[in-house]
């Protein structure tokens, strides 16, 4: 149960809850265009990782391997919040460097988004959960950040009186 929590909730839910939060603040609810993660500086890391997860993933379920398939997703959550870590959104957006921060968004946002694409083979419904919340509507806009992946409590140990 604590691997659970630490790597779903903590760790892919509250990503995509970040990501989609910074979103929400920054554009106000307006998907970044992928094609601005581009010119995201120092996404490299983190393309690398999200290119890489494919193949990998494809390659652990071959042979049934799911521990090793979520090794590989979860090297891009890994990546991408150290990304969020280095690229500092928020300063980006005090200092009106727009343009930046559009690249930083959008490469965060396509990160999420192939981590949902990675997990739904084995974790369909996460993978949905994550999908839905990365995904913009037809006005362009992303849901209201929520918690997707919620920590899951132990059942309450005790006696009877």
């Amino acid at each position: 149960m604590s691997r659970a929590n630490d790597e779903l909730a903590n760790g892919f839910g509250n990503l995509v809850n970040r990501v989609v939060a910074l979103i929400h603040r920054y554009r106000d609810g307006q998907a970044p265009a992928g094609s601005e993660a581009v010119s995201a500086p120092g996404a490299s890391a983190l393309s690398r990782a999200v290119a890489d997860a494919a193949e990998s993933v494809a390659e652990a379920l071959e042979d049934f391997d799911f521990r090793r398939a979520a090794e590989a997703v979860w090297q891009i959550a890994d990546q991408a919040n150290r990304y969020v870590n280095r690229a500092r959104p928020w300063e980006l957006a005090r200092a009106g460097r727009d343009a930046e921060l559009n690249g930083v968004l959008s490469a965060l946002l396509l990160a999420c988004q192939a981590i949902g694409a990675q997990l739904a083979p084995f974790l369909p419904d996460a993978a949905t959960r994550i999908t839905r919340q990365c995904t913009p509507g037809d006005d362009g806009l992303l849901p209201p950040p929520i918690p997707i992946l919620p920590r899951i409590t132990p059942p309450v140990q005790g006696g009877s009186s």
